[in-house]
């Protein structure tokens, strides 16, 4: 099978899947989660910087889709869905943060967040990362994220983030000359 096949393959295996969880097979659900999951976990965990949160937050996701599931319709791809599903429980998870004040046990990272010691300057450049894309505007940070590590298209992004693919644009570029700023410590001057 050529590689121009694939995500058609996967969009079509996507759409049969949820066709059968409206009809009520759990299976198919358990099918979606594992081939969704870790792309989510990715996104989540970037957007609330712990892997346990992301975890959870993963796992409403499915919950939602369960319950959608018979109102779904294939105007988008299943994925694009799915990170529109994520994206609105981080912006509840925001909210929720801002309305409990925060504590130094809030910031300590958990068991597991911590990359594995196998490349110490690829952690240190996750690090730098992760540091500067969380002082990014939540517009930019988003849309940088969804572009990166999803691997999304711009309009695949306008559409989970209800905007024009001309401001997704303008936030990708700003988000991209901030984080250069952000990390020029970890790169040096040009």
């Amino acid at each position: 099978m050529s590689e121009d096949n694939t995500p058609l393959a996967d969009d079509e295996q996507d759409r049969r899947l949820m066709g059968l969880l409206a009809a009520g097979d759990d299976d198919a659900l358990r099918m979606l989660v594992h081939r969704h999951h870790g792309r989510l976990v990715g996104y989540l965990r970037s957007e609330v910087g712990s892997l346990a949160t992301a975890e959870e937050l993963t796992m409403e996701v499915f919950i939602r889709l369960h319950r959608a599931a018979g109102r779904w319709r294939p105007d988008a791809k299943l994925s694009t869905y799915l990170i529109h599903i994520a994206r609105n429980l981080v912006l509840n998870e925001w909210r929720r943060r801002s309305r409990k004040p925060t504590s130094a046990l809030d910031s300590a990272p958990e068991p597991g967040d911590l990359a594995p010691e196998s490349g110490r300057r690829v952690q240190e450049l996750e690090e730098a990362f992760a540091r500067a894309v969380v002082q990014l505007p939540e517009e930019q940070r988003t849309a940088i994220l969804l572009l990166v590590q999803q691997e999304l298209a711009y309009e695949e992004i306008a559409s989970i983030m209800g905007s024009p693919v001309s401001s997704v644009k303008t936030w990708i570029h700003r988000a991209r000359g901030r984080l250069k700023e952000l990390m020029s410590d970890f790169y040096g001057p040009e």
